[in-house]
């Protein structure tokens, strides 16, 4: 069992949202969110979700998966920078080719599942990263 029932409930926010804080003070969002803003020692916070586009800095290509995870090969692992708040993450880049990865392509957050406990029945789900659709996509 990777997690008991309780805990995944008690985490379950922080799995599906991008959660920050904002420094009402200097006006800079902190990522991860903490309880004194890391530029200017404020503890003026306000609490923001960062589901927003990001644009794509870089990028690595894992071929070897580890157990449990070998259906989801290659594994695209990202440095985005989001686009409105201008924080950098790392994520995982999903549905999209290999030769379709550019420098600076505009992504967009979606809910992927991530895997499955058969011994609890919890499906486990994250934030991932995929090339916005266009219309008519």
């Amino acid at each position: 069992m990777k997690y008991s029932i309780a805990r995944y409930w008690r985490e379950r926010h922080s799995h599906y949202r991008l959660k920050a804080v904002r420094c009402l003070d200097c006006n800079r969002v902190n990522y991860p969110p903490s309880t004194i803003c890391r530029y200017c020692g404020s503890k003026n916070l306000e609490e923001i979700e960062l589901f927003e586009q990001a644009r794509l800095l870089t990028w690595s290509v894992i071929h070897a998966a580890t157990e449990g995870f070998e259906d989801y090969k290659p594994i695209i692992i990202a440095i985005v920078e989001l686009v409105d708040s201008k924080v950098k993450i790392l994520t995982q880049l999903t549905d999209i080719d290999l030769d379709e990865i550019k420098p600076g392509m505009l992504l967009e957050p979606v809910l992927r599942r991530v895997s499955e406990d058969d011994a609890t029945g919890i499906i486990q789900y994250a934030i991932k990263y995929r090339p916005v659709l266009k219309r008519g996509d």
